[in-house]
């Protein structure tokens, strides 16, 4: 019949049968409210009070210290915190073929949804993830937390920010009910910071990401502290506080170059020098994206291109315009060679040529007609404003102040927006 329940479940069964109470069973092991949590399915013992608990109550022989694949899927779950997807998978599929107890199951199908979504299986998930909201009662504390930071990860990778910020929020609600160990909460505080980025909710981003960054900085997982400075350094720019994120970007590029995390390295690079292009430090701006430009082995084409772009805008406020043109010759070129990314690029490229080339009436025509309306489906707020800024210069200093005072509208105007969908 034990083999029925979880550990928590089996050792309360043979603990009443025996007739010891929980003062006498927990004494010189753990503290009575630790042992009601496992009884209870909130927390699993280390393997240290496990055994004592299961020495004490006369049992070193009964399949209760088995465990019956409990220890397994906790294993599971280990591998895939911390990102070991080659374990995870055979563990996986060697749980698969465990006999579970109706609990046990329970317990793994939560896990596996971790798994699905780490393995971007998704379309195997909405089915499974109804079926344990069926039996949404009959989950304990600990089990329902794991779910719902389950659904988090779900909702976040399938692009449903709203539905993955309400559940990692759930999750987080659940954390003072059970103990965490350190890495699993900067796990759940790293992604619940994530999915508040998403939405704009930078309060919230800053708070929760920073104590997952002081957990990491803790646990000396300088990899984890180089994600959180980078997200830090968004926020903070969302924020408008410039100075802080260009010394989080420079934490973090410092933190990548230590330890070789060569998959994030360009990509703080890149905003680290856009950054220096708002403050007006443009030479820093010119030689990060040249330093970016020289590593075109290790760039995507998507990287190349948006380089290219980012070294343009440069250049021009340098009043650079040989090598500002000859630049957006190379970007006219790699569109050509990937026509996948015209749609995103081409107009900007387009715009810069004619600006470089004075021709004027020709940004004017394209510029409503085309520009607008591409970069304001792309949220590219930001752009707008300079180029509406640039045309208001050039008719200024023209004497056509009509003109100008148009153009020099609509740039506040994107400016605005842009302040606001930051």
């Amino acid at each position: 019949m034990l083999e029925k329940f979880t550990f928590g479940q089996q050792i309360k069964y043979v603990r009443t049968i025996k007739r010891i109470n929980q003062s006498e069973l927990a004494k010189g092991i753990c503290s009575i409210s630790y042992l009601s949590k496992i009884e209870n399915g909130v927390i699993y013992p280390s393997e240290e009070i496990k055994n004592l608990i299961i020495k004490r109550l006369g049992i070193e022989d009964n399949p209760l210290n088995n465990e019956f694949g409990e220890r397994e899927i906790q294993e599971l779950y280990n591998f895939l915190l911390n990102k070991d997807i080659q374990n995870a998978e055979k563990v996986y599929k060697e749980l698969l073929h465990k006999d579970f107890s109706e609990a046990l199951k329970l317990r793994f199908e939560v896990i596996s949804i971790f798994y699905f979504v780490e393995m971007k299986h998704f379309k195997e998930l909405p089915q499974r993830i109804q079926s344990i909201f069926s039996k949404e009662a009959q989950l304990p504390s600990e089990l329902r937390y794991f779910f719902y930071k389950a659904l988090g990860y779900y909702y976040y990778h399938t692009q449903k920010a709203e539905k993955s910020f309400y559940f990692f929020d759930k999750s987080v609600s659940l954390v003072s009910m059970f103990t965490l160990n350190n890495l699993e909460l900067a796990d759940l505080y790293y992604a619940y910071s994530l999915a508040a980025a998403r939405l704009k909710k930078t309060a919230i981003c800053l708070k929760y990401c920073q104590s997952a960054l002081e957990i990491y900085q803790e646990l000396y997982l300088l990899k984890r502290c180089v994600d959180c400075h980078v997200l830090l350094g968004i926020t903070h720019r969302r924020n408008n506080n410039i100075e802080e994120a260009i010394s989080q970007y420079k934490t973090a590029l410092d933190l990548a170059a230590q330890i070789h995390y060569k998959d994030i390295f360009l990509t703080i690079q890149h905003n680290l020098g856009y950054l220096y292009g708002v403050i007006g430090e443009i030479d820093k701006a010119i030689e990060l994206f040249y330093v970016i430009l020289n590593k075109v082995d290790q760039l995507t084409p998507y990287v190349h291109v948006q380089t290219i772009l980012s070294l343009v805008r440069e250049l021009h406020k340098k009043d650079n315009k040989k090598e500002a043109f000859q630049l957006v010759q190379k970007g006219f070129e790699l569109l050509v060679k990937h026509p996948d990314l015209k749609t995103q690029f081409y107009l900007e490229f387009k715009f810069y040529n004619l600006l470089l080339l004075d021709k004027y009436e020709e940004l004017q025509k394209i510029m409503f007609s085309q520009v607008v309306p591409a970069l304001e489906k792309d949220k590219k707020y930001f752009s707008l404003s300079n180029y509406c800024l640039f045309l208001g210069d050039h008719y200024y200093a023209n004497g056509k102040y009509k003109n100008a005072a148009k153009y020099f509208s609509f740039s506040r105007e994107f400016l605005n927006i842009s302040n606001l969908t930051k």
